[in-house]
């Protein structure tokens, strides 16, 4: 039990130790750079003063009785830690004073300071001078804007008076009239389709109706023949077999058209025709022409042989 005591009493007293060689380790740089000559001296004392341990007295032994001791806790140890001292800043030199060298007591060369750059003084801004109480402070002066000089308008150019110009008089559509007469039918020699649409190509149409037991219908086809080559930029000619529903008509109407020569078309006088021309040949006498102009309106109906000089001076006045 003893022994334990004394060992926690040595422990105490180098932990003790060490914290003060802390202590003084910390607070060494800071007299150093406050007092530089100093440094020689603290060494010398540091290694003059020996470390005293503390002495342990020793007490009596006593014979305790034979009851098993109590166990006694250890005392806790607090170690307060090493309270850091203020440094002081060093006081700054002005860069034209040179800063003397000291030299250490044992002959060492002390290190010098090196100067330190001091910084500008900043310009403190004017204090603004607080009116008196009682008094009204003055109006502050406020600089007035200069005029600018506003450019001139210039002078826009006044808008011509340009024309409109006036719109075009468009001549309206003509309603085409409906043609007096509306077929559909067949040549009898190439058997070629004609309707009314044969109306609109030239100025006028000639219609010529006729039969093949009409003597001065046949003897009439030569003249009619060089009329149509005649006229044919200003008129269209046309022959119209009556009897060609009759068995065995057409090939005899064939047979003359080859014998006379003649090549304008011959229509077929079918039920279509009939429904278009039978209230204008009425009643029926062969050869009978019929005039009809480019919208399919009818001109004459022109009954009986006519000569040639009739024929030519007839188209010649309606063309």
């Amino acid at each position: 039990m003893k022994g334990n005591k004394d060992m926690l009493k040595r422990t105490i007293a180098a932990i003790l130790g060490i914290l003060m060689l802390l202590s003084m380790a910390a607070c060494y740089p800071l007299r150093v750079a406050k007092n530089p000559n100093a440094d020689g001296q603290h060494e010398a004392a540091i290694t003059e003063e020996p470390t005293q341990e503390p002495e342990i007295s020793e007490e009596p032994v006593t014979k305790e009785p034979t009851e098993p001791p109590e166990e006694t806790e250890a005392p806790e140890v607090t170690v307060e830690p090493a309270t850091e001292t203020p440094t002081e800043e060093p006081t700054e030199t002005p860069a034209d004073t040179e800063v003397p060298e000291t030299e250490a007591p044992d002959g060492t060369d002390a290190p010098t300071a090196k100067p330190t750059n001091t910084p500008k003084p900043t310009p403190t801004p004017k204090p603004t001078p607080t009116p008196k109480p009682g008094e009204t402070p003055g109006p502050t002066a406020t600089p007035t804007p200069k005029p600018t000089n506003t450019p001139k308008p210039t002078n826009t150019p006044k808008p011509t008076n340009s024309p409109t110009p006036k719109p075009t008089n468009t001549p309206k559509p003509t309603a085409t009239p409906k043609p007096d007469f509306i077929f559909k039918t067949y040549d009898i020699v190439e058997n070629g389709e004609y309707t009314e649409s044969i109306f609109y190509r030239k100025r006028i149409t000639l219609i010529n109706f006729w039969s093949t037991d009409c003597g001065p219908c046949i003897q009439e086809l030569p003249d009619l023949q060089r009329l149509a080559d005649k006229y044919s930029s200003v008129m269209t000619f046309l022959g119209m077999l009556y009897d060609s529903s009759i068995q065995g008509k057409v090939e005899v109407a064939k047979e003359i058209l080859k014998a006379k020569g003649v090549t304008y078309p011959v229509l077929r006088y079918n039920d279509s025709a009939k429904a278009a021309f039978e209230s204008t040949i009425s009643p029926p006498a062969f050869p009978t022409t019929v005039v009809v102009d480019r919208n399919g309106r009818l001109i004459d109906t022109i009954r009986g042989v006519k000569s040639y000089e009739f024929w030519c001076d007839y188209v010649e006045n309606h063309t």
